[in-house]
C-alpha cells in the first residue's frame, strides 16, 4: 500500500509506468518531467498545495485510485469508458490540454495529407490494443517509438502515433517522415478523486487562469518546439 499521506498536506498523483516523453517520464535524478507533471505543479503553485509523484502499473494505479490510495490522475479524458468501480470516485476538471493522433508516413509517399478512410485496405503500424477502424490491416507493436522508427527505417510505409510523440521523435532522434493533420483530437483533464471534490472548483479556476495568461501554451512550446529535452538530468 502507498504512505498514508494526509490529503491536507500532499496531492497523491498517480504516474502510470513506464513514462510516455513527452507528456511525462522520470529522470535520472527520479524527477517526474513533461507536459502533464508541469501543468500539474502549476496547478498546485498557484493553489499552495504539494505533490506526491506515485510510480505505478496502470492496473494498479487504477485500483489504489478506486480506493481512494490516489488522489489525482494526469491526462485522461473525460470520456473514457472505464469500469464502474472507477467511474463512481472519478471527477474531471476542465481540459488543460489536447491530445491529437496524426498519421506518420513516408517522405516519397504522394499524398501529403491523409484522412483514415484514405487508407482502407493499406498495411499500417499501430500501437498493440489502441482502437483503429476496420478498414485498415493493422500491424500492433509494443509502444509509438518502435512505429516511428519503422516508419522512418522504410519498415513500414504508414503509422499512427500521438502527434507530441510523433514530434518529438522527429526532432530529438532526427527521424525522416512526415506528420499529417490530425485525423482526432481529444481534450485531456486531470482525474480527480472524488475524496477531494473540494479541490475540483478551484482546480478548474487555476487552469482558467493559466489558459488566459497564455501560460499552457508556453510550457507545450516548451516540449515541443524548444531546446532539446534532457531525459537524463
Amino acid at each position: 500500500m502507498l504512505s498514508n499521506i494526509s490529503i491536507a498536506e500532499v496531492l497523491r498523483v498517480g504516474v502510470p509506468t513506464p513514462g510516455q516523453i513527452p507528456f511525462f517520464w522520470q529522470d535520472k535524478a527520479g524527477e517526474y518531467q513533461g507536459i502533464y507533471p508541469d501543468t500539474l505543479r502549476l496547478i498546485a503553485n498557484d493553489l499552495k498545495f504539494n505533490l506526491s509523484f506515485e510510480p505505478l502499473s496502470q492496473e494498479r494505479l487504477r485500483r489504489y485510485f478506486e480506493i481512494g490510495e490516489i488522489d489525482i490522475e494526469m491526462g485522461v479524458s473525460a470520456n473514457i469508458d472505464d469500469r464502474p468501480q472507477i467511474k463512481k470516485v472519478s471527477l474531471f476538471t476542465r481540459s488543460f490540454s489536447v491530445v491529437n493522433e496524426v498519421i506518420i508516413y513516408r517522405p516519397e509517399l504522394s499524398f501529403p495529407v491523409f484522412i483514415l478512410k484514405d487508407l482502407a485496405g493499406q498495411r499500417v503500424a499501430t500501437v498493440r490494443g489502441n482502437t483503429v477502424p476496420d478498414s485498415l490491416i493493422r500491424e500492433d507493436f509494443t509502444n509509438q517509438w518502435q512505429i516511428a522508427q519503422r516508419v522512418h527505417r522504410g519498415w513500414n510505409n504508414i503509422g499512427l502515433m500521438k502527434e507530441a510523440v510523433a514530434l518529438y521523435y522527429q526532432r530529438e532522434e532526427n527521424l525522416n517522415y512526415e506528420t499529417s493533420l490530425p485525423y482526432a483530437s481529444n481534450p485531456v483533464s486531470f482525474r480527480v478523486n472524488s475524496k477531494i471534490k473540494d479541490k475540483l472548483a478551484d482546480m478548474n479556476a487555476s487552469i482558467d487562469r493559466l489558459d488566459k495568461q497564455g501560460v499552457l501554451e508556453e510550457l507545450v512550446c516548451k516540449y515541443l518546439c524548444g531546446p532539446t529535452i534532457q531525459k537524463n538530468e
